[in-house]
């Protein structure tokens, strides 16, 4: 379960099998709730948080829509904007994998695929635990 989002420990994989692929600005690994878990050397912590509650709030809409017109859930998330292209897919349980690139005229399906095959060879490292809440806060503190 993340609890400090300073740790960054998978920060190495992330830039390791992602971070030097042509095209890639940045990747964010996030709990599907938002919480921040690791991030590449390329991006700050604070912009890396928020990219993961973004991130979150765009899943969330995609897993509705899913619901609501039968899609089977969401394996990938594509934004494509002017200046860049955001992916987004299903990193583990629980667990969401963002990649920024560098421009919008890249190879796409390279880094999906690579975000596909880090996400099958080590999803198992990047599961998260889901968070529950507490049921008496002030019990607890």
């Amino acid at each position: 379960m993340f609890t400090d989002t300073h740790a960054n420990t998978l920060g190495w994989l992330l830039d390791e099998r992602l971070a030097t692929l042509d095209g890639v600005q940045c990747a964010v690994l996030l709990s599907t709730d938002g919480m921040l878990h690791s991030r590449t050397s390329s991006i700050g912590h604070d912009q890396a948080e928020r990219h993961a509650a973004i991130a979150a709030s765009l899943r969330g809409a995609a897993r509705a829509y899913s619901e609501e017109f039968s899609g089977g859930g969401m394996r990938q998330l594509l934004l494509e904007l002017n200046a860049y292209v955001c992916l987004i897919t299903q990193a583990g349980p629980n667990a969401l994998l963002l990649v920024q690139t560098s421009g919008p005229d890249v190879d796409l399906a390279a880094i999906a695929h690579q975000m596909g095959e880090l996400a099958v060879s080590v999803g198992d490292r990047m599961a998260v635990e889901a968070r529950t809440p507490v049921r008496d806060a002030q019990a607890a503190g």
